[in-house]
């Protein structure tokens, strides 16, 4: 089959297609709704999957594989599931393996989305000069348990009330602004709560800013912890005003910690109780999280490089720390989605581990495929 071409379409499925050498898109799909694409592979063409104009969208286990252009490209969609997809590097000059795009138009704008278990396998030999993953101007998106890549940057997150969380995200190198993960749009927004990622390999591992320094745009309500920032040049940069918290992440190896220019401390958000790593003390197994035959949670420490001199624990509720609740076990009430992070120490070194669990209904392909190393982490009560 060459392509799939659909228009004005509603409750259309489909299923286990191979399209090979496309002349141009090898999906796509404009007007549409309660559309489910599953297992569909895009191969030798010069652009993989498109949606346009839609809502209640699942594309499900699909790849692209030599495709040129955008793996990816959704505009004006809402009520959005990828999951556990496969998308290739993205080698055409301005391409990105999966693109949520504004086009200048606010009507194109995109909400509801839940990106979950894919790879975005954009690599840094790769001649785009582009990155994995963007979300533009997307509105209310949950991303988690996703490998992205990288070449310009990992994910260009420029949008509003985003949850990012249990991601790796590694190889932006390209210029000296490049990054892993970033807000670095010319005009404001809001609403972040970033945590639990592993930010690796790039010239800016966090950054809160455009893609020169002439501009100024506010950051509202940027909420990052809990993440481990690794190699990277500069693990936390910020060159524009921003309200909220950088706290409790971990320094791996990085050249400088945190570079902060602009209008003063007045305008920044809090910045508190990060912590430095020279990669000499490492978390080798996850603590595991488990439920007691009392009802209550239950954590215990894993496995270390060497005994910490001390650990500490940090139970939490939609990502959120529950006050008072460091003991090893906490009793759980209805309508809580729990985890607990455990924050160790040997000699001047810091790391952090999340708590784990075995995967259930849900198991990211990320992991299935060796590029994730962590298993279930949130659990919802």
């Amino acid at each position: 089959m060459t392509a799939i071409l659909r228009k004005k379409v509603h409750g259309a499925f489909t299923r286990a297609q191979v399209i090979d050498g496309a002349e141009d898109i090898g999906v796509a799909y404009q007007v549409f709704s309660d559309t489910v694409v599953e297992d569909v592979i895009v191969k030798n063409s010069p652009r993989g999957f498109k949606f346009h104009n839609g809502k209640n969208l699942t594309v499900r286990r699909c790849e692209t594989e030599n495709v040129n252009g955008d793996g990816i490209y959704l505009t004006k969609v809402t009520d959005v599931l990828l999951e556990n997809n496969r998308i290739g590097a993205a080698p055409g000059q301005g391409a990105d393996c999966c693109q949520f795009a504004y086009e200048n138009k606010d009507d194109y704008v995109s909400s509801n989305v839940v990106i979950r278990g894919n790879l975005l396998l954009q690599s840094p030999t790769s001649t785009s000069n582009k990155g994995a993953l963007v979300c533009d101007k997307t509105r209310n998106y949950l991303v988690e348990y996703n490998f992205i890549g990288g070449k310009n940057f990992s994910f260009s997150s420029i949008g509003d009330d985003a949850v990012v969380r249990s991601n790796i995200m590694r190889d932006g190198r390209m210029n000296d602004y490049s990054f892993g993960y970033g807000i670095g749009d010319k005009v404001d927004h809001a609403g972040h709560h970033v945590y639990d990622n592993w930010i690796e390999n790039t010239n800016r591992g966090v950054s809160l800013s455009g893609f020169s320094d002439q501009e100024q745009a506010f950051r509202k309500d940027i909420d990052i912890h809990d993440n481990v920032i690794s190699q990277c040049d500069i693990a936390f940069f910020a060159n524009r005003p921003w309200s909220g918290s950088f706290r409790r992440n971990i320094f791996l190896r990085c050249e400088q910690d945190i570079v902060l220019k602009g209008r003063g401390k007045e305008t920044a958000g809090d910045i508190d109780g990060n912590y430095v790593n020279d990669g000499s003390f490492l978390n080798v197994t996850p603590p595991p999280l488990a439920f007691k035959p009392d009802g209550k949670a239950a954590v215990s420490s894993g496995q270390w490089t060497s005994e910490p001199d001390e650990i500490r624990i940090q139970w939490r509720d939609k990502g959120i720390d529950i006050p008072g609740a460091n003991r090893p076990s906490i009793a759980v009430a209805p309508g809580m989605e729990l985890s607990c992070v455990l924050l160790a120490r040997k000699d001047q070194n810091w790391m952090l581990a999340i708590a784990e669990t075995a995967y259930d209904d849900f198991t990211p392909r990320a992991w299935q495929e060796h590029r994730l190393p962590w298993q279930r982490r949130y659990l919802s009560i």
